[in-house]
């Protein structure tokens, strides 16, 4: 990797410089990933037991390289979004919301960052954030970490009633009836109007999780 994308990208791109030199040998991958699964599968598996998989406010279970190899695999430019799965990692602990959930709703409202319905690139609107459909854009950002945060600041709306950390960044946080949809599946018919917004999340998150090996 050039050294131009290491300062750049920071953690990001030691993130992907690692996915990229764990590719290139898969015994090693296997090695590596094994670490790490251990506790998330224990956490995951009581999370799942609990019937809690879906709640919005909690941790996350996936590590860095795991949202890269999720990009990855569904094609999105890495080259120009290989420090997102860090901004969400580190928003979303912030504000206690599961990033795994941010994460997945960012991979179905954005098409894996190509961007193809109203919503463009250079809004930083990872949400979909006041785009409601027959070419109405949504609200822009000034920079991804900001379109991030807002994204988790509107999903701490709809699944608590505790105050944000950091400074409202969230233009329509105060359209939200606070604390109405704490898990995932209550999202759809309030963030979207489509009735299988939820479900959509839902299978990106547990393709996430398969690929990850949390499932085997």
């Amino acid at each position: 990797m050039r050294r131009k994308q290491f300062l750049q990208f920071g953690a990001g791109a030691i993130a992907l410089f690692t996915l990229d030199r764990l590719g290139q040998n898969s015994v090693q991958a296997q090695d590596f990933a094994a670490v790490a699964q251990a506790s998330s599968r224990e956490k995951l598996c009581s999370r799942v037991l609990a019937g809690s998989m879906d709640r919005i406010m909690g941790d996350g279970a996936t590590s860095e390289v795991q949202l890269l190899r999720l990009l990855r695999l569904n094609k999105a430019p890495l080259n120009l979004y290989g420090d997102l799965p860090a901004i969400y990692r580190e928003e979303a602990a912030i504000e206690g919301v599961n990033y795994d959930i941010a994460f997945c709703q960012m991979c179905l409202e954005t098409g894996f960052l190509q961007f193809d319905g109203d919503v463009k690139p250079e809004q930083n609107n990872f949400g979909g954030i006041g785009a409601i459909g027959n070419g109405v854009r949504g609200d822009s950002f000034s920079d991804r970490r900001i379109g991030v945060r807002a994204q988790i600041q509107h999903l701490k709306a709809y699944a608590t009633t505790k105050p944000l950390v950091q400074t409202l960044v969230d233009p329509r946080f105060s359209l939200v009836k606070r604390g109405t949809a704490p898990l995932l599946s209550q999202l759809a018919g309030q963030w979207a109007e489509d009735t299988n917004y939820d479900k959509k999340i839902m299978a990106i998150l547990r393709r996430l999780y398969d690929l990850s090996g949390f499932f085997t």
